[in-house]
């Protein structure tokens, strides 16, 4: 009896596994279905944000009003260790997300956020950059702060999630996503200001299902990255700790961004921290999923010191727990392998120009 008890979890285990791991047959050149990037962490120092001087309007009459001090960061991941937010520009349609990370013991990943179209989230808000009115707060030398986002995305509201969102985010509109855990009841690391909440520390996966139509405007293209949740609590187009060019500060990963000028049918993928930046580079893309709905997962491991995208052929948004055996799955995927080394420069963009940051 005790045998078949043991096989019989042992089998449940592997059929986990198998189930969870999915993955569409990778391609290393043209257009990618995975991509892994390692050494990712290592040792040095980005501008914190301690203060931002919010001046007198109608001019900012402080001089800096961007208030910084080093901070020193290392080891396996750095900083992309520290919370994250995740960030989407439209045209974009959302079907679901959901975050992972480890439990204690390491040996299975438990959902720790989700949210499905047409339903209410669960520890996950919708946020985006237009503080001052129902939500969050305006100054003239930072600028708008987060805010609680509508359910179409496209203005703010007073109190979180306040709108059941169907996941349209129009080409004209940016939110992101955090926990719904306030700095208000535990405080976040560096300044802080208006409507700011918690990202997710350490390691992480993200799992999305999403499209992305033709944009009607040529210089209106998708894009879903991640920020060190740092800069969107300061100011994220403004007064920040992610840095101007390379190297790239707190930490920055462009996941899949269509880039304006490029072909509009690919994605690329960069990563930006104190350590420089590189990427995919201009042979290497995602094929932009403008038709079906596609879904990714999004791996940030401290245990390997790696970062993975993998394009998957589903997901069961309705698992509360992975086993570790599945995130090895897609960190040991046959993949694009960027070796993220110190010193590591921006790849040129060929005929196309980045988002502002």
């Amino acid at each position: 009896m005790r045998l078949s008890v043991t096989f019989a979890a042992l089998a449940t285990f592997v059929c986990a596994a198998l189930a969870q791991d999915i993955i569409t047959p990778p391609s290393t050149s043209g257009s990618l279905t995975g991509l892994k990037y390692t050494s990712v962490g290592g040792s040095g120092s980005y501008n914190q944000v301690t203060n931002l001087i919010p001046g007198t309007f109608p001019t900012c009459d402080a001089n800096p009003s961007c208030i910084t001090a080093p901070k020193a960061v290392s080891g396996n991941l750095a900083p992309f260790n520290e919370e994250m937010t995740f960030n989407f520009r439209g045209p974009l349609n959302l079907f679901n997300i959901a975050v992972y990370q480890p439990d204690s013991s390491g040996a299975s990943w438990t959902q720790t956020s989700s949210w499905a179209a047409g339903q209410a989230p669960n520890n996950l808000v919708f946020m985006n950059n237009m503080g001052g009115g129902a939500s969050g707060e305006f100054s003239i030398c930072g600028g708008s702060s987060q805010s609680f986002a509508s359910g179409d995305f496209t203005a703010a509201v007073a109190t979180a999630n306040a709108d059941i969102s169907n996941g349209v985010l129009d080409q004209d509109h940016e939110m992101n996503i955090l926990t719904a855990e306030t700095c208000a009841s535990r405080p976040c690391d560096g300044f802080s200001r208006g409507t700011a909440n918690h990202g997710w520390a350490d390691s992480k996966m993200l799992l999305v299902t999403f499209s992305m139509p033709p944009s009607s405007d040529a210089s209106k293209v998708p894009a879903i990255w991640a920020l060190n949740a740092q800069i969107v609590r300061s100011a994220q187009y403004g007064c920040n700790c992610r840095g101007v060019g390379s190297p790239g500060g707190c930490g920055e990963l462009d996941i899949l961004e269509t880039l304006v000028g490029a072909d509009p049918n690919n994605g690329v993928s960069e990563i930006y921290s104190f350590k420089g930046a590189t990427g995919s580079g201009n042979s290497n893309f995602f094929a932009r999923p403008t038709g079906d709905k596609v879904t990714y997962a999004v791996v940030f491991d401290e245990q390997t010191d790696s970062i993975a995208i993998e394009h998957l052929a589903g997901w069961d948004y309705g698992a509360k727990e992975v086993p570790r055996a599945t995130v090895d799955g897609y960190l040991n995927a046959a993949a694009l392998e960027v070796n993220f080394a110190t010193g590591a420069r921006k790849r040129g963009v060929v005929g196309g120009r980045r988002r502002a940051h």
